[in-house]
């Protein structure tokens, strides 16, 4: 395994980087010290609660550690493998896109030792890999009808601390999730159409909002689906966001809310998933470094001084295991866990593997109750179809 993480770095050139900042712009500079950076470690293991909570709590610095880190921890009964990275380097698509990677050149040693990577020298990880198949008609139009929305509310919090990390996990089991599915289908809707509505009455429960006023989720987009290929050239991040918003009122059903995020969701898709905004976006971050931090700082400076920040819901994904697998390896299960959050930035992370469905919310014990996380997920798991 440490050989194929090592491997990994020279496929993708863009892992074996550090991250670079100064006055005028941002960059990735290929490291000469690859070979003495902690990117492997094997952990035998009496207690692998503890260090499952060690590794995730932990924040890699992109621009001194290694950006991607393996770590196995051993016990008794298993072998947990956990990959870690930063958001920097890639998304969630990314993230599919390097356990592919691990897994396809892990099996090649397999077979042969003495097996080498091609480097992946020529790729792309800009966004124009995506602008380019559209007109900047098609970009204005996605613009013009996506707006962004001011943000009205935020998730319930106790204070603005960043340290006391930790986070929680929530399992759907497959014979629920099957229902589920069977349930959305019957009223063509997606699976994350469901999981939405349930979020959207679960927070509707915390925050009892103004009746008939509208509010809003956050809900990243994965920007591959708009390649013809869907698959980004290399490993990158690709991830924009696009918004549902409600009206709340306490007498809808779980039913007529669903119908509404539906349609909404529909007519994203319609006009290219928030293409237009992170064109824009992207055009911004060209000036130089200095005034791109400042005016970002400005901007977020005033969010956290109102105190509201759209929630955010991310699907990350499914983990294929007949895709991605290690050799002759029994996988009996596989999650992502989200980034930390610190009031009023607040997001809840969803993947699958074998029909088991993952909530993760990574969060700081300053910020938010653990109470009231719990009872966030407890609502979104009673509204689900059981």
């Amino acid at each position: 395994m440490k050989k194929t993480v090592r491997l990994t770095m020279d496929a993708k050139p863009v892992l074996g980087c550090k991250y670079v900042i100064n006055r005028r712009r941002t960059y990735w500079e290929r490291r000469e010290d690859l070979d003495n950076l902690k990117y492997f470690t094997l952990i035998e293991s009496d207690n692998p609660e503890a260090d499952i909570r060690k590794i995730v709590l932990y924040q890699i610095d992109p621009s001194i550690e290694s950006i991607i880190q393996i770590k196995i921890i051993r016990t008794k009964m298993n072998d947990i493998l956990f990959i870690k990275s930063d958001h920097s380097v890639m998304d969630g698509g990314g993230f599919y896109d390097y356990l592919t990677l691990l897994c396809d050149t892990y099996n090649k040693l397999i077979e042969d030792p003495n097996y080498q990577v091609e480097p992946n020298i020529l790729a792309t990880r800009e966004l124009n890999q995506v602008f380019k198949y559209y007109k900047f008609r098609k970009k204005m139009r996605s613009l013009l009808r996506d707006k962004g929305y001011i943000p009205t509310w935020s998730f319930p919090a106790i204070g603005t601390g960043r340290t006391k990390k930790t986070f929680t996990l929530r399992k759907i089991e497959p014979d629920r999730f099957d229902r589920i599915k069977a349930c959305g289908k019957e009223r063509q809707a997606t699976l994350n159409d469901m999981f939405l509505t349930a979020v959207f009455r679960s927070l509707f429960e915390l925050k009892k909002p103004v009746e008939n006023k509208p509010m809003t989720i956050a809900i990243p987009t994965d920007l591959r689906v708009l390649m013809p290929t869907k698959k980004a050239e290399t490993i990158a991040n690709l991830v924009s966001a696009t918004f549902v918003s409600l009206k709340y009122n306490p007498e809808s059903t779980f039913d007529e809310m669903l119908l509404d995020i539906n349609k909404q969701m529909i007519k994203k898709k319609d006009i290219y998933l928030s293409m237009g905004q992170t064109y824009m976006i992207n055009n911004f971050f060209k000036l130089r470094y200095a005034w791109v931090r400042w005016i970002a700082n400005s901007i977020y400076g005033r969010i956290y001084k109102r105190g509201k920040m759209h929630p955010i819901i991310t699907n990350v994904g499914r983990v294929d295991a007949q895709k991605r697998y290690f050799g002759d390896v029994d996988v009996v299960d596989g999650y992502i866990i989200t980034p930390i959050n610190w009031a009023p930035s607040f997001s809840m992370g969803i993947s699958s593997f074998n029909k088991r469905i993952s909530f993760s919310i990574a969060f700081c014990e300053d910020s938010y109750d653990k109470r009231t996380i719990e009872q966030f997920l407890d609502v979104i798991f009673e509204e689900l179809p059981h």
